[in-house]
């Protein structure tokens, strides 16, 4: 967020929320969007939604603001925040950047080292074959420092109702824990209503008696796939532990009916093909455990674009379309199929001869995941485990 001189940006080591929160880019932020325009910064969900698909956008909050803002600013503190716990993460996912994954900077900098040229030919490709975002060893871990921990945990405990915790993985931080205990030492917890964001592979079974006491909580598991497909988007998560996860959660919102569960998966050129597959064992698991989950429609890929399932061959996504539609009648959520057939319209939208640098897109694609598969060592790389998909792109490039 740009600070009110145009050029640095609110750091919360050195800033107050408060003086973040009615900056003169928030004010013109909603100025903006209360008189309708558009903002670059929201390009994704303009995106999102001119193919039909659903955004994260809220529009019910636009009366919330027309009525609580005057020329921009909001009286009151933010009482809803989305808290990121760094970057520090387990994980090294397909689609991610290490502004998320402190695991994926790092890798690209351990592939690097065997082969000169490599990290050259990586910065190229910043936003086409990876989400290079910044300085790739970097890891943001604000929650190390002292004050601005104090700072953050007061004001979560005192002013906030509502929060998104991300991260990095925020399970795999202890001082994610120790803001819950925090809350909870002062009887804050009661208050809020908690959404965390997960990879699934971690659990803490004080986690049982701290969320027991939110006002709501509602867990997102981020999974882009069963058994060995989300193993290898989600490298090196293990489908057991996640499996185990799901379960220890499952006895939780059992145990809470505020409690609630969410499947998020991130819906790209990876997994577009095993969509209903997806769909099937999360209505399965809803069967087996008998609790009633939602679907979290609104993540789809669109960088690096090589993740973007629209860049992919017209053949390519034609099978795949035809697929999806076949095995749509092992579903029974009516919103999931109406969802899906979302995306299978998206699929049959042809861009082989209209969308720019396609071929170029799809060379960084092999180049980039032959590269990682070797470096991870993988016995069921990407060719092995999507055939189809390996045949048609390399069809294509003919």
């Amino acid at each position: 967020m740009v600070k009110d001189d145009g050029y640095k940006h609110f750091n919360v080591s050195e800033d107050s929320l408060e003086d973040s929160w009615n900056s003169q880019y928030m004010r013109t932020v909603r100025q903006k969007m209360l008189n309708g325009e558009t903002l670059p910064s929201c390009s994704k969900c303009y995106d999102l939604e001119s193919r039909g698909l659903q955004s994260m956008r809220d529009p019910s909050n636009f009366e919330k603001y027309k009525n609580a803002t005057i020329d921009g600013q909001v009286k009151n503190s933010a009482e809803h925040i989305e808290l990121h716990f760094g970057n520090v993460c387990n994980l090294a996912c397909k689609m991610c950047s290490q502004q998320f994954s402190h695991k994926i900077g790092q890798e690209l900098i351990d592939m690097s080292k065997d082969e000169p040229g490599l990290s050259t030919w990586l910065k190229q490709q910043g936003g086409v074959a990876n989400n290079w975002t910044a300085e790739l060893g970097i890891v943001y871990d604000w929650f190390k420092k002292p004050n601005t921990k104090k700072q953050i945990f007061e004001y979560v405990s005192e002013h906030v109702n509502s929060m998104n915790i991300v991260g990095g993985e925020p399970t795999a931080i202890k001082e994610f824990y120790e803001l819950l205990e925090f809350c909870y030492d002062r009887d804050t917890l009661k208050n809020k209503t908690i959404t965390l964001i997960t990879n699934c592979t971690n659990t803490n079974s004080n986690l049982t008696k701290w969320l027991k006491e939110v006002k709501s909580f509602t867990l997102y598991a981020s999974l882009d796939g069963i058994g060995s497909r989300n193993e290898y988007i989600r490298y090196p998560s293990k489908w057991q532990n996640i499996e185990k996860s799901l379960y220890f959660y499952k006895d939780l919102i059992k145990s809470n009916n505020s409690c609630k569960l969410v499947f998020g998966p991130t819906l790209q050129t990876l997994n577009i093909d095993h969509l209903v597959d997806m769909i099937e064992y999360f209505e399965n698991f809803d069967k087996q455990t008998n609790i009633k989950s939602d679907i979290w429609w609104t993540s789809v890929a669109t960088g690096p674009r090589i993740c973007d399932y629209t860049v992919l061959p017209d053949s390519y996504k034609q099978i795949v379309a035809n697929d999806l539609e076949k095995k749509l009648s092992r579903l029974s959520q009516q919103n999931s199929i109406d969802q899906i057939k979302k995306h299978i319209a998206s699929l049959r939208q042809t861009n082989d001869k209209t969308l720019e640098h396609k071929v170029e897109i799809l060379k960084s694609f092999i180049k980039y995941n032959d590269k990682q598969d070797t470096f991870r060592k993988l016995q069921i790389g990407w060719r092995k485990l999507l055939p189809k998909l390996a045949n048609e792109i390399e069809k294509y490039l003919k």
